[in-house]
């Protein structure tokens, strides 16, 4: 398993995995890295390979059918959406899908209007490592570490409370105590030994005690270029770029000192200067 990656481009992290189990949330990861660059071709896996990506152990054969079609029937209401003024359109990301028990292996294909996701992608995409995922044990845990592999090369994540609770399917039952417990918990303990120095800041409204929304902090992973690949380092200077990877100045000074696992506070006026600084950019 080691070495197998999951690339896509990073409109699918705006697609919430709602229901998803957390060993259901790695078959379907595994699915990702079996389809990418395969253009609409089928795909066929052996459930060997498969529980082996997946790191699925000690189940049932009959339970991995099961998981493998609960994972199907989830998919089906995974929807992507393209809008247009009141205009849009939807999409389920895979077609077709046989599961075949007899002779033990999945068959997969990717829809064509999206195949784009998984295919020629060279900017403005989400990587990371298939194996280190499924060791997660949480589904929370599972769903930010790939929002914040998004953001890897800043070390800077900052999102409203109520799109975080849309994106990880946060139930609509729990308040802040909840969270604190069943998922900022979880989060910081197992993704901690992921992204260093790892830290969540929750901001108030400006009216209120309510908290408006969360800063995901890092250590921001350092840029590799492949010699073969010299034209890599002009994407990564787009502005389509910058705007969704941009670390400000205030976060870098922060990230030189001693940062905790805790909420830290950051200044107001340090974080309006950084959202005027991201308006321009646009």
């Amino acid at each position: 398993m080691t070495g197998e990656t999951v690339v896509y481009r990073n409109e699918m992290n705006l697609v919430p995995l709602r229901k998803f189990t957390s060993t259901e949330v790695d078959l379907f990861f595994t699915l990702c890295n079996k389809l990418k660059e395969k253009d609409t071709r089928k795909v066929k896996i052996p459930f060997d390979e498969l529980k082996h990506l997946s790191n699925y152990y000690s189940r049932s054969q009959d339970r991995f059918v099961k998981d493998l079609e609960h994972v199907y029937d989830k998919m089906l209401k995974l929807t992507y959406t393209e809008r247009n003024g009141k205009s849009f359109k939807k999409f389920v990301l895979f077609t077709s899908y046989e599961v075949n028990v007899e002779d033990q292996y999945l068959e997969i294909s990717i829809n064509n209007d999206l195949k784009h996701i998984l295919n020629s992608i060279t900017a403005d995409f989400t990587k990371f490592e298939l194996q280190e995922m499924t060791h997660l044990k949480s589904t929370y845990a599972k769903n930010m570490y790939r929002l914040l592999k998004q953001y890897k090369h800043t070390g800077f994540f900052k999102i409203q409370i109520n799109d975080f609770r849309e994106i990880l399917d946060v139930p609509t039952s729990y308040r802040m105590t909840d969270l604190n417990k069943n998922i900022f918990k979880p989060i910081i303990e197992e993704l901690g030994f992921i992204f260093k120095e790892l830290n969540i800041n929750k901001i108030k409204a400006k009216k209120g005690r309510k908290i408006e929304w969360l800063e995901f902090s890092f250590e921001p992973e350092k840029r590799i270029h492949s010699k073969r690949q010299p034209n890599m380092s002009n994407i990564d200077k787009s502005n389509n770029y910058i705007n969704r990877e941009m670390t400000p100045k205030w976060l870098i000074d922060k990230q030189h000192q001693s940062i905790t696992t805790h909420s830290s506070e950051f200044t107001e006026e340090e974080r309006q200067a950084f959202l005027e600084k991201m308006k321009k950019e646009q």
